[in-house]
Order: C-alpha cells, then sequence, then structure tokens
C-alpha cells in the first residue's frame, strides 16, 4: 500500500539526510579485501527535526502518522538533500510512441550509478526533445513518461521528485515547550525510512 501525499515540508535544521548500501566485506588473512554488493540500489535514511510546529501542522504530521497506521503505508518525502533533476537523459526517439523511465545518473570519475525517478512531482516536470519541451504523458505514481519523439532525438528531463518512506516506528512523540496565543507549540523528531517499490 501506498498513499501518494507528502509529508509536511516544515522541517528543521538539524534535520538529517543520507542513504546507505549494503555491502559484505571479508577480510583476507593478507589483509586484502573481498567486497560483495549485497544492494544494487540505495537506501535512504531520515531523522526529520518539526520545531515550533504551531497546532495545525503538528496535526498535519499526526494525522498521517494515523493514516498510515504507522509504519505500515508509505508515502511521499521531499529530501532537500537531493530532489532536483536537471536535463537528465533517458533515452532516445525511435519515431514511434515510446515509454521511457525518469532516470538521474550520479557520476564520480570513471564511475556511475543511475536511479530510477519513481515519484516525480506533479506540475514539476519537462520533458526534452533534443532541447526543446514536448508534450508527454506522466505517470507521476511510477515515474513512466510516454511520448513520440523523432528517430535519434535526445529525450530528457527536469524537475522535482521525491522518495518514497515510511514512518520507522509505529510510535509518534511531540513535546509542548511554549504557547502561543492560548495554543501549544509543539516539537518532535521524527525517523522516516525509504522503501522499495
Amino acid at each position: 500500500m501506498f498513499n501518494e501525499s507528502r509529508l509536511l515540508e516544515k522541517v528543521a535544521y538539524g534535520s538529517e539526510y543520507g542513504h546507505r548500501y549494503k555491502t559484505e566485506i571479508k577480510v583476507l588473512r593478507s589483509g586484502v579485501e573481498r567486497r560483495n554488493a549485497e544492494w544494487e540500489r540505495p537506501l535512504g535514511r531520515y531523522s526529520v527535526l518539526f520545531k515550533n510546529l504551531d497546532y495545525a501542522d503538528h496535526q498535519i504530521v499526526v494525522a498521517a502518522h494515523h493514516a498510515c497506521m504507522g509504519a505500515l503505508i508509505g508515502f511521499r518525502f521531499k529530501d532537500a538533500s537531493d530532489f532536483e533533476a536537471e536535463r537528465e537523459v533517458i533515452g532516445f526517439g525511435s519515431g514511434n510512441s515510446e515509454s521511457y523511465q525518469l532516470v538521474k545518473k550520479y557520476i564520480f570519475g570513471a564511475f556511475s550509478y543511475q536511479r530510477k525517478i519513481l515519484k516525480p512531482v506533479i506540475g514539476r516536470v519537462t520533458i526534452f526533445a533534443d532541447g526543446n519541451p514536448v508534450a508527454a504523458s506522466i505517470d507521476y505514481t511510477m515515474g513512466l513518461v510516454q511520448l513520440s519523439a523523432d528517430n535519434g532525438a535526445e529525450i530528457t528531463w527536469s524537475g522535482e521528485f521525491d522518495v518514497p518512506v515510511r514512518f520507522e516506528d509505529d510510535e509518534i512523540g511531540f513535546s509542548i515547550d511554549n504557547r502561543h496565543q492560548r495554543m501549544p507549540v509543539l516539537n518532535g523528531n521524527v525517523e522516516l525510512l525509504e522503501i522499495r517499490l
């Protein structure tokens, strides 16, 4: 199950964004390592601070936790450290209507990693053919694009994307540290884990 709604973006300074791979490392008696990738794709992990939330915004976060039944149902989250793509190549035209997967490529020296973008943001995606904006049908739930372009035309995209996540815990808590106009001001720390779809 997945909820296409995005969690409240009003996160505070000090929030932590990261990802992890899973690598099996065996050290031989000689000291030489044998390394094996157990995951071909990383998973994100986020420690989100909500500070000085007014009561209405606090209720939005609490409602998300209830509606998702804690850790049961996934939802969208904006990773403030990595949420944009700029003219990323997704394929080449064939002269017919074709389907393309949105991706983002990360390059370091001679090595690269191509990440599937599954949750593009509605209204924030532009598709190009040889550098010119073109009309396309976009599946915002899976990151698939359908369009027809001239044979050999380079298909690229620019835009924003979310990450599919879930609450790490079935429990959530907030502290009341102040009041404003007789209403509580709340603070809390929410742990999120990226999920595979």
